[in-house]
């Protein structure tokens, strides 16, 4: 796994209606790390989450549902994804909107 370091990463995105977006975040063994998402559509929300994480970019953990804020409104934020003392190189978010909305994805890790 690489050393440490300050990571970051964003991206916006639509998620087409019923379909399973992944998302691969690159936390590149930052011990400490957090993600945020936000709704950033106008009617419709995210219906589904879950997430994964992989101590390679191999192989990835059982998905785990997100279900605390779940469904996501739309123009609102899920409470902060965090990874304490976990330790990864990547951490896969997979969003499903049963009508399809526009989210934004920030993390930060170190």
């Amino acid at each position: 796994m690489p050393s440490p370091t300050y990571q970051q990463y964003s991206v916006t995105t639509t998620l087409a209606a019923g379909v399973a977006t992944v998302f691969d975040i690159p936390i590149n063994g930052c011990t400490n790390w957090q993600i945020i998402l936000r709704n950033t559509g106008a009617t419709n929300a995210v219906t589904a989450a879950t997430i994964a994480v992989s101590s390679l970019g191999t192989l990835f953990s059982a998905a785990a549902s997100i279900t605390t804020g779940i469904p996501l409104a739309a123009v609102t934020s899920l409470d902060a994804i965090v990874g304490s003392s976990q330790p990864c190189l990547t951490a896969r978010l997979t969003l499903t909107s049963t009508s399809g909305t526009t989210v934004s994805l920030e993390m930060v890790g170190s």
